[in-house]
């Protein structure tokens, strides 16, 4: 009898507390989630200029569509589809469905006067119940099946992100003893790919003192609550993929990224038109790049142009943006292009400016060289060593270096501009220094971006060595009105007329602060 007992007490002991509640199901975001992040702005209404920010719910809707449609797999774009693009179109319309499909839950956990029901509404994300909100998440992935959640903000601090929409992938409560006890909600995690990360798993848990639900990755993106959105329907999406290139070294595509300044291109009749010159053959036309769409101002937009015949990257001469417009204007503060191979991409080009181009009616062209001179052919010399010819000319080593690059990510805070700006001290071995003030031209520097911005060198110098160290230094003034500004990463590149000649300074990440600007914080030094 005591044997029947104890054998009884294992049996019980290792169905409660050996038994793991930890679900996960097939979906993995590094294969079956998007390769770029939701930074979208959209147009709602034009008339009015009403936009929105962000695709996430039509971003977590089409990744689901993708996963749920045999044959069929999720564009790898590292590029934010353009305004108007097909795959842009079919993210738009999915938020639209996955917002309509919500709104009596959108309502349900938005109506909270004063913040008074804000424990009932963290409550209903740790109650285990029939019909509880764990309980229907568990209900999806038992059955391994991903689940959007529709999140409620916090909105009590900068930092807090606003509603947003995310797909549940899998989630771990502890022990099927924890679960019957009510031990769970300490150790309660949600899996999420969210598509503000690209290729990442979020861990959801909660904060029982805040009464929030925050990413152990990322604690400061808070929410209220959340409900699981039991309305979706797949729908078959677009046939989009990337083409294969052959392993031939030649550039089959160019990648435009057009940043637009405070002055949209108007679309309609209102468009732009490139060229793209090459060395030894005929110029390539592109027309109306924007295919009639709007550009909307402080706004990038990235375009992909497959060469009609692939070449060389030294064998792209130039190439020329020519606006198509009656009185319409167009700033454009940015522009980069990206020549794409076989198992290769690299930058070719990029200025950025405020603006960088000014289209008028009088003022239409703009042209971004990219290889002045074409290629050179290596030449027999004279060589009296071996009685013949031999060898190659080498350009000289003497050239001096005229131009710092500066690679700017931005954190969570901006630059704000106007009169709290950004200075640059170079200081040379030699004891001379160079400042350059307002570097950012009075403009903000919008968080979550890169900016780049050429300093000319008024010193002769060959070397980056002959640099002793170079400072950033902010114009911020104390008190209330007073900025600061997150600078996640830096990198300051060393450049010989169109030639790289290395980096000065590379540090800092995407995602963490390298410095925090205030008022008494107001310097940054680097030094090779």
């Amino acid at each position: 009898m005591k044997k029947f007992a104890l054998l009884f007490t294992l049996i019980v002991a290792g169905y409660h507390g050996i038994g793991q509640t930890k679900k996960m199901t097939a979906f993995k975001p590094v294969q079956h989630g998007f390769k770029f992040e939701n930074t979208f702005k959209n147009i709602f209404i034009d008339a009015i200029d009403w936009r929105t920010g962000g695709l996430c719910g039509g971003m977590v809707y089409t990744a689901l569509d993708y996963y749920n449609t045999r044959g069929r797999t999720i564009p790898k774009t590292i590029y934010r589809p353009t305004e108007g693009s097909p795959l842009q179109r079919y993210l738009y319309d999915r938020q639209v469905t996955s917002l309509t499909s919500n709104l009596d839950k959108w309502a349900e956990i938005g109506l909270n006067p004063g913040g008074a029901r804000n424990s009932e509404f963290f409550n209903w994300g740790l109650e285990n119940k029939r019909g509880s909100r764990i309980n229907e998440l568990r209900s999806f992935i038992d059955r391994g099946i991903p689940v959007p959640l529709g999140m409620q903000s916090v909105g009590e601090k900068d930092s807090d992100p606003g509603n947003h929409q995310v797909l549940a992938i899998g989630y771990d409560f502890g022990t099927a003893q924890d679960m019957a006890n009510g031990r769970y909600k300490r150790k309660m995690k949600i899996y999420i790919y969210d598509p503000n990360y690209a290729n990442e798993i979020q861990t959801m848990v909660p904060n029982f003192k805040e009464e929030t639900f925050y990413y152990l990755e990322y604690p400061e993106k808070r929410w209220r609550t959340y409900f699981v959105d039991k309305k979706f329907r797949a729908e078959t999406p677009a046939r989009i993929s990337l083409r294969d290139y052959p392993d031939d070294k030649k550039v089959h595509d160019l990648v435009f990224e057009f940043a637009v300044g405070k002055d949209d291109l108007r679309g309609g009749n209102d468009n732009l038109n490139l060229v793209i010159n090459y060395h030894g053959r005929a110029s390539q036309n592109v027309y109306n790049v924007n295919k009639g769409n709007k550009w909307i101002d402080n706004y990038s937009q990235y375009i992909t142009v497959p060469l009609k015949t692939p070449v060389a990257a030294n064998k792209i001469k130039s190439v020329q943006l020519r606006t198509i417009s009656g009185n319409d204007n167009f700033n454009l503060n940015k522009l980069k292009i990206n020549a794409r191979g076989y198992a290769k991409e690299q930058k070719i080009y990029e200025r950025v400016g405020a603006p960088l181009k000014r289209f008028t009616g009088e003022d239409k062209t703009f042209l971004a060289v990219i290889n002045r001179n074409p290629p050179t052919v290596a030449r027999n010399l004279p060589n009296s060593r071996r009685g013949g010819t031999g060898g190659r000319s080498v350009p000289s080593n003497r050239k001096k270096i005229d131009v710092l690059r500066f690679f700017v990510r931005t954190g969570d805070d901006d630059l704000r501009g106007g009169n709290d700006n950004l200075n640059v001290v170079i200081t040379y071995k030699n004891g001379r220094k160079q400042t350059v003030n307002n570097i950012n031209k009075g403009q903000r520097w919008e968080d979550r971006t890169v900016v780049s911005v050429d300093v000319s060198l008024n010193t002769t110098i060959y070397t980056m060595a002959e640099i002793a160290q170079i400072t950033l230094q902010t114009t911020f003034r104390g008190g209330s009105g007073g900025d600061n500004w997150n600078m996640n990463a830096l990198r300051i590149e060393a450049r010989k007329g169109n030639a790289r000649v290395g980096d000065y300074y590379k540090g800092g990440a995407e995602k963490t602060v390298l410095h925090r600007f205030t008022d008494k914080r107001g310097s940054y030094t680097v030094r090779k």
